[in-house]
């Protein structure tokens, strides 16, 4: 697949005008949305609108991927933005729309390749993202990756009557490239025994 960057288990691809009616879809679920919008209730973005940003995005050289299984299901987002030059940094949004593929490590390993993008090629030196308290699936992807708790919003989401954090977490391109070396050598270290 063109411009598609294979991780162990899933790729990350440039995102395409033509991706917009399935990114359509897994934004319309109900428990998709309660993990991604601090504002539920409205309206999806129609697959129109949804096609002309990706294309914006494009053109503006806004790394916007998705993320694909072997054969090219289209299964989920991962995004920089709000990126500064002058302090080369970003943030981050990524999720898995394909609630069959949620907790198989899919997230896990699309969020090494953007990071890898981020700190490599884009010469970034700081990732942060937001997260949700009760989000905790995605809570041990991003801690296993290197990201670390930098604050909380507090009590800044309701959910079903209840209050909760919304939690900052950050990663430096240092602490990224540590975590990768240990990772390859233990992997080196299992496929030796």
């Amino acid at each position: 697949m063109d411009g598609t960057v294979w991780g162990d288990i899933i790729g990350i691809r440039p995102l395409r005008p033509t991706d917009a009616a399935t990114l359509r879809r897994m934004l319309a679920d109900p428990e998709v949305a309660n993990l991604l919008y601090e504002e539920l209730g409205g309206e999806v973005p129609s697959t129109l609108l949804l096609a002309t940003g990706i294309l914006a995005n494009r053109l503006a050289r806004r790394p916007d991927f998705g993320i694909v299984e072997r054969y090219g299901r289209l299964i989920g987002s991962v995004r920089l933005w709000r990126l500064s030059a002058c302090n080369r940094s970003a943030m981050l949004t990524i999720y898995i729309g394909a609630k069959d593929q949620w907790g198989r490590g899919r997230g896990t390993d699309a969020l090494r390749l953007a990071l890898r993008h981020a700190f490599g090629s884009m010469g970034l030196n700081r990732v942060e993202l937001h997260v949700f308290a009760f989000n905790t699936r995605a809570i041990r992807s991003y801690e296993k990756v290197g990201f670390r708790h930098e604050g909380a919003r507090r009590e800044a989401l309701v959910r079903h009557g209840r209050h909760y954090d919304v939690l900052v977490m950050g990663i430096l391109r240092d602490e990224f490239f540590a975590r990768e070396v240990e990772r390859a050598s233990n992997t080196a270290k299992e496929t030796k025994a």
